[in-house]
């Protein structure tokens, strides 16, 4: 049977020797055979399939420890394919969650013109006491927090907001459920993935909108419910898009 030794091996291989001397060494990848004289290893050609397979769990994200122990056992292939499997699971989620990652990184490339920085984060559960209605103008939702609990942080959920259709939920945190009463009702607004954007004053309204949309177009993620505003005090004004990836 032609032997290779391990010089010769590495080269057409195009595995370093180092590699190799780590793999006999760990009994990932024994020589056929050694000489006890001059201690060079020397590998047989159907080798190459061995350490073929070996690269290829390795690049599937193997550990070394795992690679061992699925070629020492012998393991039936249905196994292996089940574990390759949950492999392949995990690296579809590790890219998705890279490219959302690169997409926010683009979107933050287009507002660095602006001072709003919009973060990705989850919201808590929160119960609040809301009350709904279609006004004639955005102004008019400071009329609805007159129905509600004083007290609590505010806030309004805008379900529509086309020309001559606004459709407000206003709200106010609860610490603990209340009696309904008129139009108030009690209800727990759900955690949400949200995009987060603080501005500040009347005057940085529209600048503030327009930095959300740039960054909603640049993120490639899907706005998956009704916009919401938490109003912070002081004139500073959070807001809030539910949003999913694309």
């Amino acid at each position: 049977m032609r032997t290779y030794q391990i010089g010769a091996f590495a080269k057409f291989t195009q595995t370093p020797i180092k590699t190799l001397r780590h793999y006999d060494a760990i009994g990932l990848l024994r020589p056929a055979h050694v000489d006890r004289r001059t201690g060079y290893r020397h590998y047989t050609g159907a080798q190459v399939e061995q350490l073929n397979r070996i690269l290829v769990l390795k690049d599937l994200g193997c550990s070394l420890r795992e690679i061992r122990g699925l070629l020492a056992e012998r393991v039936p292939r249905a196994q292996i394919a089940a574990m390759l499997q949950d492999k392949h699971a995990a690296l579809v989620r590790h890219v998705a969650a890279e490219r959302e990652r690169l997409a926010r990184a683009a979107a933050r490339l287009a507002t660095l013109a602006t001072e709003h920085e919009v973060a990705v984060r989850t919201t808590a559960p929160q119960l609040v006491a809301s009350v709904r209605a279609t006004l004639v103008d955005h102004a008019a939702c400071d009329e609805l927090f007159a129905e509600l609990p004083a007290g609590g942080e505010r806030g309004a959920i805008w379900h529509a907001c086309s020309p001559g259709v606004i459709d407000c939920e206003a709200f106010v945190f609860l610490a603990a459920p209340i009696a309904r009463r008129g139009r108030v009702r009690v209800r727990e607004l759900p955690a949400r993935r949200v995009a987060s954007l603080v501005y500040r004053g009347e005057h940085d309204y529209l600048p503030a909108y327009a930095a959300m949309r740039r960054w909603l177009a640049a993120s490639r993620v899907t706005v998956t419910g009704a916009k919401r505003e938490l109003f912070l005090g002081d004139g500073i004004t959070e807001i809030q898009f539910p949003i999913e990836a694309a």
